[in-house]
């Protein structure tokens, strides 16, 4: 197939956009090697790569949440202590029931 047949169907307006067309400008890309990984330590060839069951975001997230809960200015009141001394409003205007 001839570029002429294959620009022939196309919506142009001006056939000079497509002059500076070349077939072989698309084989560049191809002629690429592809990269590949060169380790650069030995491993032992018995070694056996296991992957983790939880993923990165959930144990991020997670020691995130531990750092968060260890640090925390106020801690939980014992059972022992006075109970706090707020009382609940008590507005004589305002009756939640009615």
């Amino acid at each position: 197939m001839s570029v002429a047949k294959f620009l022939a169907g196309l919506p142009s307006f001006n056939e000079n956009n497509f002059s500076k067309f070349h077939v072989d400008s698309g084989n560049r890309s191809s002629s690429k090697r592809p990269s590949v990984y060169i380790p650069t330590k030995d491993y032992p060839a018995e070694q056996i790569i296991v992957t983790e069951k939880t993923s990165i975001l959930l144990k991020y997230m997670q020691q995130h949440w531990d750092k968060k809960n260890s640090t925390k200015k106020r801690e939980v009141t014992p059972i022992d202590q006075e109970p706090s001394r707020k009382r609940a409003r008590m507005d004589g205007s305002r009756n939640i029931l009615d």
